[in-house]
């Protein structure tokens, strides 16, 4: 059983590393950095259990913290834009570490440090409430923002592979067989999903496509998927703005550009229109990812007229 976890964590861990071809010069790079983490943690968890009873209580300890790792490359997104990124780094995503840590590892450390424990430095894992509900909290924060994109269902699937791998922690579950036979069904669902997610990912073609609609409807389409509802609310509202100053009645929504009134719009506002919000986007973009993945996507340059927005 322990061999086919390892197993399971080390193709999760292939298809995670796959992916760093899909975040490469976006800055969504921090949060697969998250994740690489998360993995090297799950795999010294699983191959701690399989060492025995001597090494359980350093198992068990190993894979909260590979929860915890698990939930912030989500969160991690939720900060990706620059200049930011770094001090949401440094500023959220290790004190979000250190906090969900603490009741946990921190005071049985901070304990034997201190002389006040002087049994073993780590015990087994008991989570009481309020850690449970606390790294609940911040999983469906993060994941919450994907649970609308295309890969909604991959990401809950892999909620429910993170909550099969820390359920035993809680002592709901009997120790042994039946805790081991939840965390390794999690732990195949959580890598089923993530090789669901990469096979699943976007594929940017050798040519922006020729038609200008269709071209930003799918650039936008891959960003709305690489960072989910909370920044395309945004990045869409500043274009929105944008749009409002000119005629055609246009919005920019998840599914792409939506005109109020399809059979009125004339052949000039149309063009008006995408030309204002690719100009826009251009713009808004740069925070997000590097000129070449823009120019992947749209080609280069920016539509004569082009002047910059304010920004986010």
């Amino acid at each position: 059983m322990h061999v086919v976890t390892i197993a399971a964590l080390v193709a999760a861990a292939y298809g995670w590393w796959r992916g760093r071809a899909a975040v490469a010069g976006t800055t969504l790079l921090s949060a697969w950095r998250w994740g690489v983490s998360a993995i090297v943690l799950s795999l010294a968890a699983a191959v701690a259990e399989l060492l025995g009873t001597p090494f359980r209580s350093v198992a068990d300890h190993l894979w909260y913290a590979s929860c915890v790792l698990w939930v912030c490359p989500a969160v991690a997104v939720l900060g990706a834009r620059r200049p930011g990124s770094g001090a949401w780094g440094a500023f959220v995503m290790i004190p979000l570490v250190l906090v969900l840590e603490w009741p946990v590892t921190g005071v049985a450390v901070a304990g034997r440090v201190s002389g006040v424990s002087s049994g073993p430095l780590l015990q087994n894992v008991h989570l009481d409430w309020p850690e449970l509900v606390a790294w609940l909290v911040v999983l469906v924060l993060g994941t919450g923002n994907y649970v609308l994109t295309r890969r909604g269902g991959v990401v809950l699937a892999g909620v429910g592979g993170l909550v099969a791998i820390l359920w035993p922690l809680t002592g709901s579950i009997p120790a042994g067989t039946w805790g081991e036979f939840t965390r390794l069904g999690g732990v195949l669902l959580l890598s089923g999903a993530l090789w669901r997610a990469r096979r699943s990912g976007t594929v940017v073609p050798s040519e922006p496509d020729p038609d200008f609609r269709e071209r930003l409807d799918k650039a936008w389409d891959d960003f709305y998927q690489a960072y989910g509802l909370v920044w395309a609310a945004r990045v869409g509202n500043r274009v929105n703005e944008e749009l409002a100053r000119i005629e055609g009645d246009a919005v920019l929504g998840p599914a792409g550009m939506a005109f109020a009134d399809e059979e009125t719009v004339v052949a000039e506002q149309r063009v008006a229109v995408y030309e204002r919000a690719e100009s826009t986007l251009r713009w808004l973009w740069a925070r997000f990812v590097d000129d070449d993945w823009i120019e992947s996507r749209l080609g280069p340059g920016a539509p004569l007229g082009a002047k910059e927005p304010r920004g986010l």
